[in-house]
């Protein structure tokens, strides 16, 4: 719809400058009609001295035929068959007519002239407002999505999060493994400089106990990480929310758009994270 309106924009910019051609055409008809409208005028003029002339002649008979007649076609008509007109008078009359027909013929072109644009203007806007307000009404139903699909998200944050507590509760039961926060970096790791920023995910129960990418046995409660491509074994330094824990890449992921870290359960929990949350991260070596 959007392309359709764009076309019919760069349309109506081709119209608006046909129009204006058109303006100039309708001047030039405007000119041709007040020349028709002159010639005509100096032919009536003619017209009516010879019928005032026939009057002072007195051919009273003749006038009386001619202001009796319903035009000028009735008139030439019954003066067809007065002898006492001349062919003169008679060339005169068909002047007068060919005059008049001149005069409403460009009458008629400024008029078409005139219909012709406005017609296709108004049928341009016309359309463009339909489409405005088609755009309009998209919007607000792309408006009305957003605001479900925010509740939505919002709603499965609340689950994660509930799950997240019963599975935190659920530590403490017996034969529950124990999460120890690992604050410090390990032996011999000192920090490259290079951080890392983005969007983290965690992922828990469901993997727990599969075999990793690198081929270790999956624990959610030790401090691993998934990345795509830093190589195995690399160790970071995950901050959050004043918060900081070091994780070891073990697996590969995530492969949801837009995230590019997937902490394990226990990492999670230790900064704090209950679904997703944008964090730093400096690789240590």
């Amino acid at each position: 719809m959007k392309d359709e309106l764009a076309v019919l924009s760069d349309q109506i910019s081709n119209r608006d400058r046909a129009l204006e051609e058109s303006r100039l055409e309708l001047a030039d008809a405007n000119a041709r009609l007040r020349l028709a409208e002159e010639r005509y005028n100096e032919v009536l003029k003619a017209y009516e001295e010879r019928i005032i002339a026939l009057y002072k002649q007195g051919e009273h008979r003749s006038i009386g035929v001619i202001m009796g007649s319903e035009g000028l076609n009735d008139a030439l008509t019954r003066l067809s068959y007065m002898h006492k007109i001349s062919e003169n008078d008679r060339k005169l009359i068909s002047r007068v007519k060919a005059e008049e027909q001149k005069l409403r013929e460009a009458r008629e072109d400024v008029e078409r002239v005139k219909m012709m644009n406005f017609e296709s203007v108004d049928s341009l806007n016309a359309r463009k407002a339909e489409l405005e307000a088609g755009i309009a009404d998209l919007q607000k139903e792309l408006d009305a999505l957003q605001v479900r699909l925010d509740a939505a998200i919002a709603i499965e944050q609340e689950e994660a999060s509930r799950r997240l507590a019963e599975e935190a509760a659920a530590l403490g039961s017996p034969g529950a493994g124990s999460i120890v926060v690992q604050s410090e970096p390990p032996a011999g790791m000192e920090p490259t400089g290079t951080v890392l920023f983005g969007v983290t995910s965690w992922y828990g129960p469901g993997f727990h106990g599969n075999r990793t990418a690198n081929g270790e046995i999956y624990d959610m409660y030790a401090f691993t990480a998934a990345h795509k491509t830093l190589p195995f074994n690399t160790w970071l330094k995950v901050n959050y929310d004043g918060r900081s824990v070091f994780v070891r890449i073990n697996d590969r992921g995530p492969y949801i758009g837009g995230r590019f870290l997937d902490l394990s359960k226990a990492s999670a929990q230790a900064l704090g994270i209950s679904g997703i949350a944008f964090v730093s991260a400096e690789i240590y070596r």
